[in-house]
Order: C-alpha cells, then sequence, then structure tokens
C-alpha cells in the first residue's frame, strides 16, 4: 500500500485528486494521513469525498475513513469498469477540481465514462469550466483524449448549482505531448461572463472593454472575447482569455469577480496576468503545468512552464510515489524521462 502524507508540500486537495486518479489508474492501493493539513479547515470536502465516491463506484474499490472530515482514508480499487454517473457536491464546491480526479481513470475505462455533476463551475482557488473548453481540452486532444464537455448552466459561490455534462472515451493511444517554445502569438480568445441579473449592469461588457483596453496597447492582435449571460442560483461574474500560437500553445488566465470589486478591475487582473504568462515566453502557463503533469506520466514528452508552482511539484512527487522516477526537471522544463 502506498503510504502518502497529505500535508507534504502543497498539502491540500490536489494530493487526494491526483492520487486518487493514479490509484484508479494502476489499481495500487493507497492510504491517505493528514488530509489538507496545511488548509484551515483540514480533511474531506464535499468536492474530494464526491471525487472518492465516484472513482470508488468506477473501481468497485475498498476503502476506509470515507467521510467528510477525514484526516485519513484507505482506498483500495480493483479492475475500472465503464459507467455513466450523476455527482451532485451539493455546494459550490469546483467540477473543475473534481473532473481532475475522473478524466484519466475515465480514458481506461472499457467503454469511457460517462458524467453529469453539479455544483460550482467557478470560484476562488478554482479551475473555471471555461478553461477545460478554451486550453486544456484542446490540449488533450493532441494527446489522443477526445473529451467532450458541455456546460449547461453556470454555477457560482455560495449557492453552486452549475450543471456540467462530461464523456470522456476509451483512450486508444497516447501520443506524447511536446511544448516546448511559445512562439509568435497569433489572437487572443476569451468569454466574459456573468449571472443575467448584472445585464443590467454591463458587468460582462466591462470586464471585456477593460482587458481589451489593457492589451491593445501592448499587442497587436486579433482580440475575440465573447460576452455571455445566463441564469444561476448565486450572482457572480468572470472572465478567461487565451492565447493561440504558430507552435500550437494554448495557455490563458482568468479573473473572478466579487462582491465590491468593480468590474474594470476583474478585467485589469485577467489582462496584467495573461501579460505575466506571455512576457515568460513560456508556452504553459502556471495553472496548466499541473493539469498537464498526469498526462505526461502517461503520454510522454516535455513541457516548458512560466512557472513550477508548488501544486505542479506536488503532482511530479504524486506520479512519482506510483510510478517511480518518471520526470526530469531542467529550469522551467518538465520532461517525461
Amino acid at each position: 500500500m502506498i503510504e502518502i502524507p497529505g500535508d507534504y508540500l502543497e498539502g491540500g486537495g490536489q494530493i487526494l485528486r491526483t492520487a486518487l486518479a493514479l490509484s484508479a489508474v494502476t489499481g495500487k492501493p493507497m492510504r491517505v494521513y493528514n488530509i489538507r493539513a496545511k488548509r484551515p479547515n483540514p480533511g474531506l470536502k464535499a468536492q474530494h469525498f464526491h471525487a472518492f465516491l465516484a472513482v470508488a463506484e468506477l473501481t468497485d474499490a475498498e476503502y476506509k475513513g470515507l467521510e467528510i472530515g477525514s484526516r485519513e482514508i484507505e482506498f483500495i480499487p480493483k479492475t475500472l469498469r465503464t459507467k455513466s454517473l450523476s455527482l451532485d457536491i451539493g455546494t459550490a464546491g469546483s467540477i473543475g477540481l473534481l473532473l481532475q480526479s475522473l478524466i484519466l481513470p475515465g480514458c481506461f475505462c472499457p467503454q469511457g465514462l460517462s458524467l453529469k455533476i453539479r455544483g460550482g463551475t467557478c470560484g476562488k482557488g478554482q479551475i473555471p469550466i471555461e478553461y477545460y473548453q478554451g486550453v486544456i481540452i484542446p490540449l488533450l486532444r493532441k494527446i489522443g483524449v477526445n473529451l467532450e464537455l458541455k456546460l449547461l448552466k453556470r454555477g457560482f459561490y455560495p449557492k453552486g448549482g452549475g450543471e456540467v455534462e462530461v464523456f470522456i472515451p476509451k483512450a486508444k493511444n497516447f501520443s506524447p505531448l511536446f511544448l516546448n517554445e511559445q512562439g509568435k502569438l497569433l489572437k487572443i480568445n476569451g468569454i466574459s461572463f456573468a449571472e443575467k441579473s448584472l445585464s443590467i449592469k454591463k458587468v460582462a461588457e466591462r470586464q471585456r472593454d477593460k482587458a481589451k483596453e489593457i492589451l491593445e496597447k501592448r499587442f497587436n492582435l486579433e482580440i475575440n472575447i465573447e460576452i455571455d449571460y445566463s441564469q444561476a442560483l448565486s450572482p457572480g461574474s468572470g472572465i478567461l482569455l487565451w492565447v493561440e500560437t504558430d507552435k500550437g500553445a494554448l495557455f490563458g488566465s482568468d479573473s473572478l469577480g466579487e462582491k465590491g470589486k468593480p468590474a474594470e478591475k476583474v478585467g485589469e487582473e485577467v489582462a496584467q496576468k495573461l501579460i505575466k504568462e506571455i512576457e515568460s515566453n513560456a508556452p504553459v502557463d502556471r495553472h496548466l503545468a499541473d493539469n498537464l503533469v498526469p498526462w505526461l506520466a502517461f503520454s510522454g514528452g516535455e513541457i516548458k512552464v512560466s512557472e513550477i508552482t508548488l501544486h505542479t511539484q506536488t503532482n511530479i512527487w504524486v506520479c512519482e510515489l506510483f510510478l517511480g522516477k518518471i520526470f526530469e526537471l531542467r529550469d522551467n522544463v518538465i520532461r517525461r524521462i
């Protein structure tokens, strides 16, 4: 049984999400202890609990300690099976983070995996579903993962209630992923979104306009930012931008609206974050890096990242607990050896 200290490095949910996916795929049992010990509210949260329940059903796993608030869990998976699962996190817990535990195992299910998930589609410290649509999914297709994702309803903090449908087909083969050069910037795409009641104050337009104003002063590029208003249980807004380059790179940045935070500030933040990523001259942004590491473990390849964050270091460490020494780090380059 693989013993995993949940308070190492990032010391939060990233350890759980990556370890759960790898345990399912490799069939190796694990014990995680000191779960989320570096967080103000340690132990399993709702999104982690539902991830474990889902993967347990996929693998007919045996487990101990699976309850919200638990600080230790044993997980003994069996064989991955084809399933259609409906999951309700019950809060604004992140659908995007939950998917980190499910997409990789889904690729190894005999006929793939169908999911319908309710929860939060964006939030503080979360991966926005729009980031999956704009950045992660197109890059996974290069590896050979033809994932389909439909955003049916947005869910903002605190009520959540967002809905997403996902189909993950069984992957026949993984192709190596090489993202070594940023290359020439071709265009900037994006989406500025808000709950429908905020359309009176033109929140999405103001986020977009401020971001465009800043970016157009710096870059002579085509900039396309879609506006989207939709009904949700709680008010909220956000904006996601991503860059396409002639070397096949896709990377981005996002910013989230908050109570008392002007829409212009949201637009300014996302633009400044994107400028920082562009100026790093790397083809992989700081958040994309930790999402790609588990895939590199199986596909092979090499990526140059703008920053090796604690989340990225954590994912490398967890992968090597299950798979042995498989990565080489050189400056900001991560290579599968």
